[in-house]
């Protein structure tokens, strides 16, 4: 259920869905200028003496379609959002930020009719649209909550809006934070211009959006044909904007070049295989891809570079649990040596562990990152060993002896200085899922959290022999392990 909040101060309002700030009255003007403002001022100087056909897909908050009702050659604007809670706010609360640019004919002064307003999901209106219907397609959409969320940002969609424009016709896009969200900016990129469009890429600073942690906000102006610098720096503004100016707008097309260098990491995002989830919740899980020599590069100016994708399509959704374990395996396989020094210390692969949860901040990420090492070391491997040993009639014979051999080590204090290769892969897969396991369910996978029978905190007591993984934490491990060990398996086949 969608929950929406407006928050009222001395300076207007800040309107939240689902906890997250949608805008803000004081600076709301730097996003909505920059989203329609050079679609429409392009639009106006590639089809001159024309008047212009508007979709405005999300925007029921009505600021997008006052920024479009600017400007006098717009003759028709068909605003589609799914929520009807957030159309009525623009109807009424919301009124006198958007100029009752969502009232009715009969509710405004002029009598005016130029928009039309429909209560649907933008994917399904455009997919049954004609073929070159519109001049301009504005996209003024929330950030995805969910992997479901992304459909409109995908392959496939952005094939349909480009099918509706006429040629050459425009398309602006709200995206994410370049700066925050770096492979997910650059998914959006590589997957338009997969799509078969020319891709422009802007990085925009909202103060409220930044004291919120969301960073500098991005946008694309996209067209099958391509936008160049000299028509870009001749489109005319209208007057009394707040925020965009003809003299320095452009300077958003200038990303920094330590953002700039990664658009060539991320995957296409498709409806098949959706990828733009996992980058939204894994900013910075690929950020070492490349270096930059010049301790103080210039910014790359996106206006004047024309380039084609470059964007593979993805063979596995990195969200789902078969997709995670193959990959650990694959690292498996590449590594040549498993010594018993880094049986506790599996973390060069920490990266391949996502975040799947949206409030999971880049700061709290790196900081769960940190405790990975410790939780790891909770891991009682003299338990683990009698554990699996326990069942060891479900094991093969020599996985069996090996395993009882370095159990004997360990018990006589014996240096490890060599095990098999299945062995430590094993070790490692069920520490692996023990590390899963302890973050779906902390309370029990090692014991911790609260007792509402003693009402405190137990503890895990390495020296007591006890049995303290509980229950179902050890059944967690034990059936993920044995689940991986045969993924693994049948990866040998």
């Amino acid at each position: 259920m969608t929950s929406l909040f407006i928050e009222h101060h001395s300076n207007g309002l800040a309107f939240y869905i689902n906890g997250d700030l949608q805008f803000d009255t004081a600076d709301e003007a730097i996003y909505h200028e920059y989203l329609v403002v050079p679609a429409i001022a392009l639009a106006v100087q590639r089809f001159p003496n024309t008047l212009l056909r508007v979709l405005l897909c999300g925007g029921g908050d009505g600021l997008a379609a006052r920024d479009i009702l600017r400007f006098h050659e717009v003759s028709d604007v068909t605003l589609v959002d799914y929520d009807a809670d957030v159309l009525e706010l623009g109807r009424t609360v919301f009124q006198p930020y958007n100029q009752g640019s969502l009232l009715s004919p009969s509710e405004t002064a002029s009598g005016g009719n130029r928009l039309t307003v429909l209560t649907q999901e933008a994917f399904e209106f455009v997919a049954n649209v004609p073929d070159a219907c519109y001049h301009v397609v504005i996209c003024d959409f929330t950030f995805p909550s969910r992997s479901e969320d992304t459909k409109i940002y995908s392959y496939e969609w952005f094939q349909q809006v480009q099918r509706t424009l006429h040629p050459g016709g425009i398309m602006s896009t709200n995206a994410v934070s370049p700066e925050q969200r770096t492979l997910g900016f650059w998914c959006l990129y590589q997957t338009l211009l997969a799509a078969g469009l020319w891709a422009k890429p802007l990085q925009v600073a909202i103060p409220s959006f930044r004291e919120h942690g969301y960073g500098d906000w991005g946008f694309f102006l996209a067209s099958a044909r391509s936008i160049t610098r000299s028509e870009v720096e001749t489109i005319d503004l209208p007057e009394k904007l707040k925020a965009l100016h003809s003299h320095n707008w452009q300077h958003a097309l200038q990303i920094p070049a330590a953002i700039a260098q990664l658009r060539h990491v991320p995957k296409i995002h498709t409806l098949d295989c959706p990828q733009l989830f996992y980058y939204l919740l894994n900013p910075r899980s690929q950020l070492a891809a490349t270096t930059i020599d010049d301790p103080k590069p210039q910014p790359i100016d996106f206006l004047d570079l024309e380039e084609p994708g470059t964007g593979a399509i993805g063979t596995d959704d990195l969200l789902q649990l078969d997709a995670i374990a193959t990959m650990w395996l694959g690292h498996l396989h590449q590594a040549k040596n498993h010594q018993a020094k880094n049986l506790l210390q599996p973390a060069q692969n920490v990266e391949l562990m996502p975040v799947q949860h949206r409030y999971h901040s880049p700061q709290m990420t790196t900081e769960w990152l940190s405790y990975l090492r410790a939780l790891l070391e909770e891991v009682n491997l003299n338990q683990l060993l009698a554990s699996l040993l326990e069942r060891a009639q479900e094991l093969p014979p020599q996985l069996v002896r090996e395993l009882k051999q370095l159990a004997e080590k360990m018990r006589t204090g014996q240096p490890v200085t060599y095990i098999s290769e299945h062995t430590a892969e094993l070790i490692t897969l069920l520490s692996v899922t023990i590390l899963m396991a302890n973050i779906a369910t902390p309370d029990i996978v090692f014991a911790k959290g609260y007792s509402g029978s003693s009402g405190s905190y137990s503890s895990y007591d390495g020296d007591s022999g006890e049995e303290n993984f509980g229950w179902l934490g050890f059944w967690t491990m034990m059936i993920g392990g044995i689940w991986l060990w045969n993924l693994y398996k049948r990866s040998d086949d």
